[in-house]
């Protein structure tokens, strides 16, 4: 009797085991890896996080057991200027990033920041549509849409200016995007990863940088920056790519629940950035950053140039496919 008794307890629990591992395997039908240009506790990667959490909601709701996204973490995980690399090549299934990253890919993609539409009247102009297109035939990506962050790039300074042509000779860190704008004022523009700014501004490397409003609190900047100059110039703009081969894979309803969450984080991370920025602004002003106002006439000046510099190297760059999106992106 105990000999059968122990015969059934082992073959009882090879049968809970091997539930286990089958529950274990079948968990998640598709498994989608993901990275972010920037460490996970910066403010544009929380707007990917939240994409994340909505997606989760959504596939618990709709298609349980069906979809996860692994979050694998930051440019720790893979450098920010070889992730679409990684996931054109398949290491990695999902990207969030921004243009400047991979600009020499998809040259046509930098005039995103000239945008003048919400990421949601982009997709209703066919915006998505036609960048997809590249996008699959450029880097073997889907892309998903722009996850804002709809925040203006500016200038901070270790030094004043009253005018546009005071920035001649300045070493300024930036990214590709801002080069030739920097170039056309007479500036030296320095392309420098975010980790190595805060020591290129404390010993003089550089004598300011170009960055989203609103988070450089984020990387320790206000630390070592004196001046804020108005106006900004330019829309931030980051986005979520996925494999195409990935995508493919998907059946028809965990790929809508990606779009559709698409579109909810969307509107999440707009309607973060309006008051974040004016918080922000108040912050650093409180622990001794001035602002800088150019007068009305230099702040066109600004804004003028910058945009014309930047749809110059899209076009010259891209071609048709730069002239097309200026139409689509322009009131």
């Amino acid at each position: 009797m105990n000999r059968l008794r122990k015969i059934f307890l082992i073959v009882l629990l090879v049968s809970i085991l091997f539930c286990g591992l089958v529950q274990g395997v079948t968990a998640a039908e598709y498994v989608i890896k993901a990275v972010s240009a920037w460490p996970q506790m910066v403010y544009e990667v929380q707007n990917f996080i939240k994409f994340l959490d909505i997606v989760k909601q959504n596939v618990a709701a709709q298609a349980p057991g069906q979809l996860e996204i692994k979050y694998l973490g930051g440019p720790e995980v893979i450098p920010n200027r070889e992730q679409v690399e990684a996931l054109r090549n398949g290491s990695v299934d999902m990207v969030f990033s921004t243009s400047g990253y991979y600009v020499s890919a998809v040259p046509v993609v930098d005039g995103l920041n000239l945008t003048e539409f919400t990421p949601w009247e982009e997709r209703e102009r066919g915006v998505n549509d036609f960048l997809n297109k590249i996008h699959n035939q450029k880097v073997n990506a889907e892309y998903l849409g722009r996850l804002g962050v709809d925040l203006p790039f500016m200038l901070f300074l270790n030094q004043p200016i009253a005018q546009l042509s005071d920035l001649k000779g300045l070493k300024i860190r930036c990214s590709p995007t801002h080069i030739e704008f920097l170039k056309k004022v007479g500036a030296q523009p320095m392309v420098i990863p975010p980790p190595d700014v805060h020591t290129a501004l404390e010993r003089g490397v550089v004598d300011g940088f170009v960055w989203v409003a609103g988070l450089i609190r984020d990387w320790g900047w206000n630390e070592v920056v004196k001046y804020r100059v108005e106006p900004g110039f330019y829309m931030a703009n980051n986005v979520v790519l996925v494999n195409k081969e990935v995508w493919d894979k998907l059946p028809a309803n965990l790929q809508k629940i990606l779009q559709e969450s698409e579109i909810m984080a969307e509107k999440a991370a707009v309607n973060r950035g309006m008051a974040h920025v004016a918080e922000e602004n108040a912050i650093m002003e409180k622990g001794g950053m001035q602002l800088i106002t150019l007068p009305p006439a230099e702040s066109r000046k600004l804004k003028e140039t910058a945009y014309e510099a930047l749809w110059e190297v899209v076009i010259k760059k891209s071609g048709d496919d730069g002239k097309q999106l200026k139409s689509m992106i322009s009131k």
